[in-house]
């Protein structure tokens, strides 16, 4: 990371270096007029620097060192020409919609691609009443269940059954993991819904694979499309099902 904060030095422009997401905040707050947030890693390391980088309204340019690099845009070896064309400005933004969540009432994040609720106890199941904007879906037992916008359909509610969505599609998708129940699939909701989960056994709840909680009978967690959206500096137009064939073999 320090080579890279040298290079751009060199090359007339001005970056910093953080670690961790205290850190990263700190630093998206002072210079919040910031070019990009340029992170290293895969996309756990996107996910994490996204969650302060949308509060600032600041892009994010992916540098792939992961397995998957599902939201990088270059590898190491593209550092100096990606430079180049931020500098020249031949990029362009691209916008994807953010989830927001509440407990009870109260804000518990925001999040790129999904909230997953799982059995507290592997001998255990999740036991829930699901309601969209409303209109009451049923009691769901299952291992879980996973609440995503269009960019988390290629993540954790792929691998549970669920739909691939183009990207230009704005949805919230509800999906079951492993259902004890045929009567209650996989539902694309309007990208302004609000989804109601009321628990009836103790469970887990994270936001994008991360701060994780625990909720309990009776707990009322709503989903809904957040005030902030995530933005990723591009250079060229991505084809979703291409990455897909090419990242998820």
């Amino acid at each position: 990371m320090s080579s890279l904060v040298e290079y751009s030095a060199g090359h007339g422009v001005e970056a910093y270096s953080a670690v961790g997401n205290e850190e990263l905040s700190l630093l998206a707050e002072k210079h919040s007029d910031a070019l990009a947030i340029i992170t290293i890693g895969g996309d756990g390391t996107i996910l994490r620097a996204m969650h302060t980088a949308a509060k600032f309204g600041i892009p994010v340019l992916g540098i792939n060192m992961g397995r998957v690099g599902f939201y990088s845009e270059i590898g190491t070896e593209g550092f100096p020409e990606a430079l180049k064309r931020l500098k020249e400005g031949s990029y362009f933004t691209e916008y994807r919609s953010m989830l927001q969540g509440t407990v009870n009432g109260e804000h518990i994040g925001d999040c790129l691609n999904d909230y997953s609720v799982h059995r507290q106890e592997l001998s255990s199941i999740v036991q829930l009443d699901l309601s969209v904007d409303e209109d009451d879906v049923g009691n769901l037992m299952a291992d879980g269940l996973v609440i995503a916008t269009p960019s988390g359909s290629t993540a954790y509610t792929i691998s549970a059954g669920g739909p691939v969505v183009a990207p230009r599609l704005d949805c919230i998708l509800v999906t079951p993991i492993c259902p004890h129940s045929l009567t209650v699939r996989p539902i694309a909701a309007a990208a302004d819904s609000v989804i109601k989960v009321r628990l009836k056994s103790v469970c887990r709840i994270s936001e994008d694979g991360q701060n994780t909680r625990i909720l309990y009978p009776g707990d009322e967690l709503k989903i809904s499309r957040s005030r902030y959206t995530a933005g990723f500096i591009r250079f060229e137009k991505r084809n979703v099902f291409k990455l897909l064939r090419e990242k998820l073999l």
